[in-house]
């Protein structure tokens, strides 16, 4: 994801969101910064995982499906295909939703 995002556009922007109920801004903050990402990161709060869970299924909770949505230009949701995506296949997705 690293090397594929500047290929996205500048008007893309990537937040990965920690799913984790257990885990805390300090450790979230830790592991951003030891892996040096370059994007943004939140803790998403309960609430937050409620919807996702009832729009995208539990699925999209556990971290080896490696769950993604694409939010469009107006404000539309679109789940991405669970599992591991190439670098071609997010511009494609970027550029279907532009």
């Amino acid at each position: 994801m690293r090397d594929t995002l500047p290929s996205l556009g500048s008007d893309v922007v990537m937040v990965s969101l920690d799913t984790d109920a257990n885990e805390n801004g300090e450790l979230l903050r830790r592991y951003v910064e030891q892996n040096a990402f370059p994007w943004r990161f939140a803790l998403a709060p309960r609430e937050v995982l409620r919807q996702l869970s009832d729009t995208f299924g539990t699925q999209f909770l556990t971290q080896p499906s490696e769950p993604m949505f694409l939010v469009d230009p107006r404000g539309g949701v679109h789940l991405l295909p669970f599992g591991r995506k190439s670098a071609d296949a997010l511009r494609g997705f970027v550029q279907q939703y532009r």
